[in-house]
């Protein structure tokens, strides 16, 4: 075998060394080109106009309690678990507007907590203490266990602690209403009344006697349960003519009823009112008569219609149409009558009003086409058969994203999507 040249050359390639660094760190390249590819199309995928679930699903959300605001982010799905994470410790006596178990569906969400505190309550010779998150006096005293009469008055008033018997800073002073009958020229009228005197009672009763006016007992007299105040015009002949007081018509949701109907709670009743007039007379006979005073002896009750919330859900299937009940339904929802015309226009655009309306290509369901629509979970967790459920999921969705139904509409008439 014949030896090979000094100046022979292989024909193979000569392999390139790798660094030190590259064979103690083998991984490198990989995973930064995947770090890279994954920002590049996280870049395209918002470019495209897509969204996330993560963003869309965070709230700003603001708590008052203890005289602070205090303002969050979250992806808390109700009121409990938002102040569960926001480590807010309550007792069972709190109170917390929106309640606990109420969904966070929008942003600029407020939650008030009312902290229990001890409360002496004075009601005349009677002293307790209650321990209550209630505001209002009336609240307060029931919690109690006090019953106020409607003409009652209960009163705060904060004290040192010192002051009193206990550890509370506040004192609820009830004062009782006294019953009376007052004859104002002949016409008689039961009530009752927290005046002192019977010249209190005389202005709460808006009597303004002329000096002629007699004034029975004096108006300086003090008020006792059961007394008679009189006052009449001695030597004038007074008539009195009653009438009606019509009665008002309100109403008020019931979530008992279901929606589209309505149920009369109370009939209503007029009231009474008695008119007196003095009287001229010449030769016996009547040539007019002033107007002295008016006497409401009967106070009407309101007519109450009950008008129904509560949506009955039928079985759906994806050609199911609820545009029948459009109206009530947004209504139900929460949504304002000034945005109907917007949410009609989109739901019929994306949906044609259909609750189980599915796009098999990309998976959007419902009223305004979710996707995905495990989304809509955060309004209800019967958000693939209730449209009302969608109808405040796609609400909280309108606002967050384009700030109202109005910008929405706006969006969708640009783009054609929302």
């Amino acid at each position: 075998m014949k030896k090979k040249s000094k100046n022979y050359k292989s024909k193979k390639k000569a392999t390139p060394k790798k660094s030190k660094f590259m064979l103690s760190h083998p991984l490198v390249i990989p995973v930064t080109t995947f770090v890279v590819l994954f920002f590049v199309g996280l870049v395209a995928f918002v470019m495209l106009g897509a969204s996330t679930q993560g963003a869309a699903d965070a709230r700003i959300v603001s708590i008052f309690t203890d005289g602070e605001k205090r303002t969050v982010t979250t992806r808390a799905k109700t009121v409990g678990e938002l102040l569960e994470r926001a480590n807010i410790q309550l007792v069972e006596e709190d109170i917390v507007e929106p309640a606990k178990d109420s969904l966070i569906l929008e942003d600029n969400t407020h939650i008030n907590i009312y902290r229990a505190r001890s409360v002496q309550l004075v009601d005349g010779d009677r002293k307790l203490i209650v321990f209550t998150a209630q505001r209002a006096p009336r609240l307060v005293a029931a919690d109690a266990g006090v019953e106020l009469l409607p003409e009652d008055e209960a009163t705060f008033e904060r004290l040192e602690t010192d002051v009193l018997e206990t550890s509370a800073t506040e004192q609820l002073s009830v004062k009782r209403s006294k019953e009376v009958q007052l004859n104002l020229y002949g016409v008689v009228k039961k009530l009752r009344t927290t005046a002192d005197t019977v010249e209190e009672l005389l202005e709460q009763e808006n009597v303004t006697p002329a000096e002629n006016e007699l004034i029975q007992p004096e108006s300086t007299s003090q008020i006792k349960s059961g007394i008679l105040v009189s006052v009449n015009r001695p030597g004038v002949k007074t008539v009195s003519v009653n009438e009606p007081i019509p009665f008002e018509s309100v109403t008020e949701d019931d979530d008992s009823i279901e929606a589209g109907q309505s149920q009369i709670k109370n009939e209503g009743q007029e009231g009474i009112r008695a008119v007196i007039y003095e009287i001229e007379e010449k030769d016996g006979q009547e040539i007019s008569r002033k107007q002295i005073q008016v006497v409401n002896l009967k106070e009407p009750v309101n007519k109450v219609v009950l008008r129904g919330t509560k949506i009955v859900q039928p079985t759906l299937s994806p050609s199911t149409n609820v545009s029948g009940d459009k109206v009530a339904l947004m209504t139900a929802a929460g949504i304002s009558a000034g945005d109907h015309a917007y949410v009609d226009f989109i739901i019929a655009h994306e949906s044609g009003w259909r609750p189980g309306a599915a796009n098999s290509y990309s998976g959007a369901y419902g009223l305004c086409q979710s996707l995905p629509a495990s989304k809509m979970a955060s309004a209800g967790g019967d958000y693939l058969t209730n449209p009302v459920t969608q109808l405040r999921w796609c609400s909280g969705y309108a606002n967050g994203r384009y700030g109202s139904w109005g910008g929405a509409y706006n969006a969708w008439l640009a783009q054609g999507w929302w």
